[in-house]
């Protein structure tokens, strides 16, 4: 029996799993989720990290980005939180970062989840095409050809997009930038890099914390 044929049910698991992550945080932003994008009356309801699942996933911001903590979908089958510059959330001040367009994607926890790969998650977005794949320090990267002007305004196609498990929950992770911007190139790749980090970091707990993990995703 080949290694492949071996991993099949769990490379299907995983991508189905994965698979839900993209479907929910494109649903979120086709409904119109991203409502900071065009102005709106709540400008002023961003933070900079939001606990979710009972605290066994917080997710932080990156320096200069912030939570838009009016726009959290939550949903039993998954929790989807956009976090875009601070200034472009409350309306205020100057931004020192470079204009963005984060999601992450958490599902409820699952015994025995495991780490996705870069290939797994390449595999989950079929048949968008990949133009990079990375496996790196406990988040697994792509980069993808086409999309990400669906979930930004004047959005550049090329967007990043993260994977990565946290006490038992699969977390994915997406980067959209304006057009040209380098947010599709290296800029980008260092901010859900970033990302990735300041989650992981936040969500640090002891494990009899983690089993108390709600499966509602109510903070």
């Amino acid at each position: 029996m080949s290694i492949w044929t071996s991993d099949t049910p769990r490379r299907v698991r995983v991508a189905a799993c994965l698979a839900a992550t993209v479907f929910l945080s494109a649903c979120m932003g086709d409904a119109g989720g991203f409502g900071f994008l065009g102005g709106g009356e709540d400008r002023t309801k961003a933070v900079r990290e939001l606990p979710l699942y009972r605290g066994a996933v917080v997710v932080r911001a990156p320096e200069g980005y912030c939570v838009d903590a009016v726009n959290v979908t939550r949903r039993p089958a998954a929790t989807v939180v956009p976090l875009a510059t601070c200034s472009s959330l409350t309306g205020e001040g100057y931004s020192p970062v470079e204009p963005a367009l984060m999601t992450v994607s958490i599902l409820p926890r699952r015994e025995g989840a495991e780490q996705p790969s870069a290939d797994d998650l390449a595999a989950s977005l079929a048949p968008a095409e990949v133009t990079a794949v990375e496996d790196g320090d406990g988040v697994a990267l792509v980069r993808v050809a086409d999309g990400g002007q669906t979930r930004l305004p004047d959005g550049d196609p090329r967007y990043w997009r993260g994977a990565m498990e946290v006490n038992g929950h699969l977390v994915g992770l997406a980067v959209y930038g304006r057009r040209d911007s380098d947010l599709s190139g290296r800029s980008g790749r260092r901010l859900i890099l970033d990302l990735a980090e300041a989650l992981r970091e936040a969500s640090m707990k002891p494990a009899r914390a983690q089993v108390a993990s709600s499966e509602t995703g109510d903070e």
